[in-house]
C-alpha cells in the first residue's frame, strides 16, 4: 500500500503518520514524540533557529519548532495533557525543549513504523504500538496516578462544556479559590487552565471536522467563537487550515477508548 497521510485519534493521544511534511512554526499543548518512520533523519528547528538532524525526539508542550521530513516518512505521537503518559514524558524532558533520542532504544519496534506508515496496521495494533514507544522512554509503564478529584471535576466541566467557563464558577465547583485552583491545576495537569481548555476545543473540532458541512459549525460546536478563531488555532498547532482537513481527511469516531480513524490523501 501506498503511503499517506493518516490521523488516528483516540480519547488521550493521537498519532499523525505522513511520507512527508514541511511545517511552518507550529507549538502545541501535547508532549510529542517524533519518530523517522524509515531511519532517514528529519530536520528540527526551535524558535532560536538552531537546527538538529535526528532519527527521534521528544518535544516538550509549548515548544515552537519547524519540522522537515523529506519522503522518508514521520511517526508523530502527541499525549493529550493530565494523562500518566503526558505527565511521565513531561517530566524526563524537563526544561530542554527539544530532546534528540537515540532511535535504538525503540528496538524491534522500529519494524513496525513502515507497515504504520502504509496504513497496515489496525486501530487496536496503533493503540499497543503508541503505549510501547512511551514506555520505551520512560523506561516503565504508564503510571495511573490519582489526579486530585478536585481538578478532575474541573477537567470534566472543561471537557463536557463547549461554552466558556469562568474561574470564578470552575472555581466554586472545585470549592477552592480562584488562586489556589488556578496553582493546583498546573501542578498536577502541566498546563494552565485556559490552555487545557483550549487544547479541548481542537481535540473536538479535529473530531468533528468532517462530519460538517460549513467551518463555522465545527468551530462553534466545538467551543471556538468563530471560524477564524478556530482557524488560527489549528494552525498554530499543526501547521494546517482546518478547511484542507476539511477536504481531504476521513474520520470515524469508535466508542470511548476506541480509535478515530482518519486519512488524509496524499
Amino acid at each position: 500500500m501506498d503511503p499517506h497521510n493518516q490521523l488516528h485519534l483516540w480519547d488521550d493521544r493521537f498519532l499523525y503518520v505522513t511520507p512527508e511534511i514541511h511545517s511552518g512554526l507550529t507549538a502545541r499543548s501535547t508532549a510529542t514524540l517524533l519518530l523517522s518512520a524509515v531511519g532517514r533523519p528529519f530536520r528540527l528547528e526551535g524558535l532560536d533557529g538552531e537546527s538538529v538532524r535526528c532519527e527521534a525526539a521528544l518535544v516538550a508542550p509549548h515548544v515552537p519548532r519547524r519540522l522537515d521530513v523529506d519522503g522518508g516518512g514521520l511517526l508523530s505521537l502527541n499525549l493529550e495533557p493530565a494523562t500518566p503518559a503526558f505527565r511521565q514524558l513531561a517530566t524526563r524532558i524537563g526544561e530542554r525543549g527539544i530532546d534528540v533520542l537515540d532511535p535504538r532504544r525503540f528496538g524491534t519496534l522500529r519494524d513496525l513504523f513502515q507497515p504504520a506508515l502504509d496504513g497496515e496496521l489496525n486501530a487496536v495494533q496503533l493503540r499497543h504500538l503508541c503505549t510501547r514507544l512511551v514506555e520505551c522512554v520512560t523506561g516503565g509503564p504508564e503510571h495511573a496516578a490519582a489526579l486530585d478529584p478536585r481538578v478532575e471535576r474541573v477537567m470534566q466541566a472543561l471537557r463536557e462544556n463547549t461554552e466558556p467557563q469562568s474561574l470564578a464558577k470552575l472555581s466554586a465547583l472545585a470549592c477552592l479559590s480562584p488562586d489556589r485552583l488556578t496553582h493546583l491545576f498546573a501542578q498536577q495537569v502541566g498546563l494552565s487552565i485556559k490552555r487545557y481548555a483550549l487544547w479541548g476545543k481542537v481535540r473536538r473540532s479535529v473530531a468533528l471536522i468532517s462530519g460538517a458541512p460549513r467551518l463555522t459549525d465545527v468551530a462553534l460546536n466545538g467551543g471556538f467563537t468563530d471560524a477564524a478563531h478556530m482557524s488560527r488555532t489549528f494552525q498554530s498547532y499543526f501547521g494546517l487550515q482546518p478547511s484542507f482537513v476539511s477536504r481531504q481527511i476521513d474520520v470515524r469516531t469508535n466508542p470511548r477508548n476506541g480509535a478515530a480513524v482518519a486519512g488524509i490523501a496524499a
